[in-house]
């Protein structure tokens, strides 16, 4: 795993302690001289079992009177994004000599170094700027003088939630066939060509790569050559428990393609904050469905002979967050 970061700078003076169990961060009062330092421009780490790596594009004393103690750059793990005085876990360190006054480092890269993850949970990174005090038990005398919070937060022994994705649609002229991929790596397989012919519409629309209350699982089929060719997707239990028993040539790719949520299956209304996806069938030999969240679309392509599938009197067959 690893993150970069811009710094926004903030110089401070906050002093902090670390429990010796656990290193939990907590005010204290210290006796080093410079106390006003930052992180320069971007900050970075990645991590890989037992060892991590640190870096920022420099560290500077803005007190142009007096030089620091030994610095060091930390990386940390806390509950919440990093405030003054917040309990956290130490996780690295990178041991640096000090600064004379108004000295300004190049970059600076940790090279490989020991690290341990937190526990299992959700944790917020940080990497901090800390001082040597001389009078402090804690954190190995060591306080904080600047610090940046990664934005991301880290997913230890816990699946990430859900996130949205986008479903894009694909046009394949000679089989006049059309496809939604919401993966990365189909998307890439047809944007680069390695299944020639394709190429997008230009529409799309949102879906989830996990599930959430409110969704269900798309099922995805593949319907072999000599029946069409193509994929239909489905977001109906019902259909895709079914679809295979009708048409045994049928091969399912996929129980969970995406997550998405289904309309009222009386009304066809999607909730609120969520909008329709039509569904419509090309009725023929070369089975094929198309996907669109557009009327215009829809009405597009009744008239050229496609049959809407879905719920309620507008055919709805899925409702796709904004």
């Amino acid at each position: 795993m690893n993150q970069r970061l811009r710094t926004a700078f903030q110089p401070v003076a906050t002093l902090a302690s670390v429990a010796l169990a656990i290193f939990l961060f907590a005010a204290t009062s210290t006796t080093a001289s410079a106390t006003s330092m930052r992180l320069v421009n971007y900050v970075s780490y990645s991590y890989a079992g037992n060892s991590a790596e640190l870096g920022t594009d420099g560290v500077e004393n803005l007190d142009i009177g007096s030089p620091t103690y030994q610095l060091r750059l930390e990386l940390w793990a806390f509950p919440a994004p990093y405030t003054s005085g917040m309990n956290g876990i130490r996780l690295a360190a990178f041991p640096m000599l000090a600064l004379q006054p108004g000295e300004l480092t190049g970059k600076i890269d940790s090279g490989p170094i020991a690290f341990t993850l937190p526990p299992n949970g959700v944790w917020y990174f940080s990497m901090l700027l800390t001082e040597f005090s001389g009078s402090l038990p804690q954190n190995d005398g060591y306080v904080v003088r600047d610090w940046i919070n990664f934005q991301t937060p880290e997913y230890i022994g816990v699946p990430p939630p859900p996130k949205k994705v986008t479903a894009v649609e694909f046009y394949h002229q000679g089989l006049d066939h059309y496809f939604i991929a919401a993966s990365e790596d189909d998307i890439m397989t047809l944007d680069t060509g390695a299944i020639q012919g394709w190429t997008r519409t230009g529409d799309s629309f949102n879906v989830w790569d996990g599930p959430l209350a409110n969704t269900v699982p798309v099922c995805r089929f593949y319907i072999p050559p000599g029946f069409g060719d193509s994929h239909f997707f489905s977001a109906s239990p019902e259909e895709c428990a079914i679809a295979p028993v009708w048409f045994p040539y049928f091969f399912k790719e996929s129980d969970a393609a995406f997550y998405i949520a289904l309309p009222d299956t009386t009304t066809g209304a999607c909730q609120f904050d969520e909008y329709p996806v039509y569904r419509l069938w090309n009725t023929r030999q070369d089975s094929n469905h198309r996907y669109t969240t557009s009327l215009a679309t829809k009405a597009a392509m009744i008239a050229k002979g496609y049959i809407p599938e879905g719920y309620g009197p507008d055919k709805v067959a899925m409702c796709w967050p904004q």
